[in-house]
């Protein structure tokens, strides 16, 4: 499979401007696995990927092995490589395990602030910004606010081994949380889902940000679980 460089955006273009190739192409590719553009199931070759982003072969062989360490590509011996399969344990693994490490951000986040070690400014930026999104019902801007407040909450907490296992997680996920695009009532619910987080962080409650934490992710999940069980 090949991709039509007439569809590179600009984003695109600067990317490639700021990074590595073998960053560029991680990016391109897992990019196009997590919207949808290259199918679940489909199956790929180096040489259909590398002439569609027009790089070489050795930053797309780096870029491939980060995609088949985050499980979203199987090299299967003679036939190449796979796009995997969109599946309801996966999503449920990775959702599990996303609920744990933030669920730990929200907590550890809380107890600095009750320590005066960090404020919320750019959390809070963040949420309005989320906000202004959901008045105009972007549903991509959306999603791409709503991560933006989860990170600055790992940032927050400051905590680097769950950080580190926490950017792989959210990149496996990625294609699993754009299914929420198909849910028009949700964004409203992720921001009523911060405001709440919020005020628990805000008056430094470390279980109440928590418990929080969870509820919004089970949230989360239970839609996932609904759109995919419609897709399998």
């Amino acid at each position: 499979m090949t991709f039509d460089p007439a569809a590179h955006t600009v984003d695109d273009r600067r990317s490639r401007a700021t990074t590595s190739a073998a960053e560029f192409a991680f990016q391109h590719v897992w990019r196009a696995i997590s919207h949808g553009a290259i199918a679940p199931g489909s199956t790929v070759t180096e040489e259909g990927l590398a002439a569609g982003i027009f790089v070489s072969r050795t930053p797309l062989r780096d870029a491939i092995r980060r995609l088949e360490t985050l499980g979203l590509l199987i090299r299967e011996p003679s036939r190449g490589l796979r796009v995997a399969q969109l599946t309801m344990r996966d999503m449920l693994d990775l959702s599990a395990t996303r609920e744990a490490l933030e669920a730990l951000f929200a907590a550890s986040a809380a107890r600095r602030v009750a320590a005066g070690e960090v404020d919320l400014t750019r959390l809070r930026s963040i949420h309005e910004r989320l906000r202004a999104v959901h008045a105009i019902g972007d549903a991509d801007l959306a999603l791409a606010v709503g991560i933006d407040f989860h990170e600055e909450l790992r940032s927050l907490a400051d905590n680097r081994p769950a950080r580190l296992l926490h950017e792989q997680v959210l990149l496996a996920f990625e294609r699993y949380r754009y299914l929420a695009r198909q849910a028009p009532a949700r964004p409203e619910g992720v921001l009523h889902e911060h405001t709440a987080i919020l005020e628990a962080l805000a008056a430094g409650d470390a279980e109440g940000a928590e418990t929080r934490m969870r509820r919004h992710i089970a949230a989360g999940r239970a839609l996932y679980a609904e759109v995919l069980s419609g897709l399998l």
